[in-house]
């Protein structure tokens, strides 16, 4: 009998905390993306505040990991910067697969960029709860194309140099 209590209060104490005794949600759950630049956004506004962060590469073609000297983090920050609204919420063919990932890891998050062809990304986060952010990279520089970018730190990582 004295374990029947014991165990009786310990459901009690187990399942009172799952009970919504307040209507204040302890996550903020939006149901819809805020705009179509959501995640990018995010990163820059980390990005203008300085946070630490690294970039990596992902070669899909070879599954093989290629980090990125900080002397090549601004990429980043200056691709973000050429964007305009346009660039933003394209169709991307679901069959398209990434040729690269471009992978941010800042202190309390990490954002991977897909980079399928010299025109299309995407952008999202390693836990995000909204669809991904598609940009086209349409009338953004050569200079700043995250794809060119991406080839090119792949090549010099494995020793081309020309």
């Amino acid at each position: 009998m004295r374990y029947l209590k014991l165990i009786l209060i310990l459901m009690i104490i187990c399942i009172i905390p799952g009970c919504t005794v307040t209507q204040n949600p302890e996550y903020i759950s939006l149901k819809t993306k805020p705009n179509t630049h959501f995640y990018t956004g995010e990163i820059y506004s980390k990005l203008s505040k300085d946070e630490p962060y690294t970039l990596k590469i992902f070669d899909m073609n070879v599954y093989k990991y290629f980090n990125v000297n900080t002397r090549e983090h601004s990429i980043v920050l200056e691709f973000i910067e050429n964007l305009k609204d346009p660039n933003f919420n394209i169709e991307i063919d679901s069959k398209l697969e990434p040729r690269y990932k471009l992978i941010i890891e800042f202190k309390d998050s990490k954002y991977v960029i897909n980079a399928y062809n010299e025109k299309e990304l995407s952008v999202y986060p390693w836990d995000g709860t909204f669809p991904e952010d598609t940009i086209s990279m349409e009338d953004v520089p050569d200079y700043y194309n995250i794809y060119k970018f991406c080839e090119f730190i792949t090549k010099i990582s494995q020793g081309y140099e020309g």
